[in-house]
């Protein structure tokens, strides 16, 4: 259970966070304008607040099903590094020396938090 749970949060959170940003680019046709932030709102930015929402709500259910100090690492970490893989696949952002160091250290963190548990 905790496998799926995980892995539906990150593949939703991942998805929110990539649609957000597309929707931001101007290829897409605005739906709408929030004004007082001057944020335009695409169709893939809808989808983008819909994936974000699901994600919110498999968290929710995460941290109440399992230890806080366990869950929040865990997922942060994963959102991470598959961020930093979707930005560089989608978006052509750049993967550095550092972001691998950082991205290696984290998954020694988990590894060492499973072996833990």
């Amino acid at each position: 259970m905790l496998v799926t749970l995980t892995s539906l949060y990150v593949i939703f959170a991942v998805l929110g966070s990539t649609l957000l940003k597309m929707g931001g680019l101007d290829k897409f046709k605005v739906l709408f304008t929030i004004p007082f932030v001057n944020i335009n709102i695409s169709f893939i930015t809808f989808i983008g607040f819909i994936s974000y929402g699901i994600s919110f709500l498999l968290y929710t259910v995460l941290l109440n099903k399992y230890n806080l100090s366990f869950i929040s690492p865990l997922t942060v970490a994963l959102v991470y590094i598959f961020l930093m893989i979707t930005a560089f696949v989608i978006f052509k952002e750049p993967i550095t020396a550092m972001k691998l160091s950082g991205s290696a250290l984290i998954l020694v963190g988990i590894v060492l938090m499973v072996i833990s548990k």
